[in-house]
C-alpha cells in the first residue's frame, strides 16, 4: 500500500462541468503517489467550519516540473463542496492522501469494461487515462440523467480511442448518446456476444446492484468502489462500514474502496 500523507496543496484551476460538478485542481510540492480508486481527505477551506475534511475519489494524480496535480472531479451538495467550488486559485487546503486500495488494472486474457455513473467517474476517468497510457484496452460506458450531467466526456472519448475502444454514452432522458441506463447498455452488449475480461465500475448503488447482477450472469471478475459516506477515512469513525459475504463488517475507507464484488455479502445489495 502507497503510504499516506498529509499534504499543503494549493488550488491551480476550478472549471465548471456541469449545473453541479465541477473539477478541482490542486498542485502539492514533491512527488504524490496514487493508483486508481484511491480518494484523498480535502479540507473546504481555513478554519473550522466546516470542521471534517470531505473524501473524494482521485480522477488524476501527474507530475509537473517538480510538483504534483492532483484532480478531482466533484459534485456540489452541501456547505463544504459549496465552498470548495467558490474556492479561488492560489487558495490553500490540506489533503490527507493516497487513501484505501484501488482497482487491480491487470488486463488479463481480453479487454477491460470500465462503468461509471454519474459523479461515479472520477476513479473510472483515472483508470481509463493510466490503462490508455499502458496500452491496454477497454471500453468506457458513461451514463448520467441527462446531457448536462455527462461529464468529461472528451476525455473518456479520447481514452478509449487510444486503445481501439468504445466509449459509450447513455442518458436517462435520451438528451445524448443512447436513452437507456448505463447498465442497460452494457447488457445489451455481453448478450450481443462482447466479452470482457474484467469490470472495474462506480457510480450509485443500484448501478453497482444491476451491474453485480450482469457480472454473476455472464461470469465476470468485477471491481466496485463503493460511494460510502467517510468522516475520518482511515478507519477510526466506523462510519462507512460494510457487510462482506463472510460476514465480516468493515470500514470502506480501510478495505476499499475498491470491493470484488464476489467479497460483498448478498443482501448488502439493494
Amino acid at each position: 500500500m502507497i503510504a499516506r500523507r498529509d499534504l499543503a496543496v494549493r488550488v491551480a484551476a476550478r472549471t465548471d462541468l456541469s449545473p453541479t460538478c465541477f473539477r478541482l485542481t490542486l498542485t502539492a510540492e514533491g512527488p504524490v503517489e496514487a493508483v486508481p480508486g484511491q480518494f484523498g481527505m480535502l479540507s473546504c477551506g481555513e478554519g473550522f467550519d466546516p470542521l471534517l475534511r470531505r473524501a473524494f475519489s482521485l480522477a488524476g494524480v501527474s507530475q509537473r516540473r517538480g510538483a504534483t496535480e492532483v484532480e478531482f472531479l466533484i459534485k456540489e451538495v452541501g456547505k463544504g463542496t459549496t465552498l470548495l467550488r467558490h474556492a479561488t486559485p492560489g487558495s490553500e487546503l490540506r489533503l490527507l492522501a493516497p487513501l484505501g486500495n484501488g482497482f487491480s488494472l491487470d488486463p488479463g486474457a481480453h479487454r477491460l469494461a470500465l462503468v461509471a455513473g454519474g459523479i461515479g467517474l472520477p476513479p473510472v476517468l483515472f483508470a481509463a487515462e493510466v490503462l490508455a497510457g499502458r496500452g491496454t484496452p477497454f471500453d468506457l460506458y458513461l451514463g448520467a440523467a441527462n446531457a448536462a450531467e455527462l461529464l468529461e466526456v472528451e476525455r473518456c472519448g479520447k481514452a478509449a480511442a487510444a486503445v481501439g475502444g468504445e466509449a459509450v454514452l447513455t442518458t436517462d432522458d435520451g438528451s445524448r448518446g443512447e436513452h437507456a441506463f448505463v447498465t442497460t447498455a452494457l447488457a445489451r452488449r455481453l448478450s450481443q456476444g462482447r466479452v470482457y475480461g474484467r469490470m472495474l465500475a462506480c457510480g450509485p448503488t443500484p448501478m453497482l446492484a444491476a451491474l453485480t447482477e450482469l457480472a454473476r450472469e455472464h461470469a465476470l471478475e468485477t471491481e466496485l468502489s463503493l460511494e460510502e459516506p467517510m468522516a475520518c477515512g482511515v478507519g477510526v469513525c466506523l462510519g462507512c462500514v460494510v457487510e462482506l459475504a463472510d460476514g465480516r463488517y468493515v470500514p470502506t475507507c480501510k478495505e476499499g474502496p475498491v470491493f470484488p464484488a464476489a467479497r460483498l455479502a448478498a443482501r448488502w445489495w439493494p
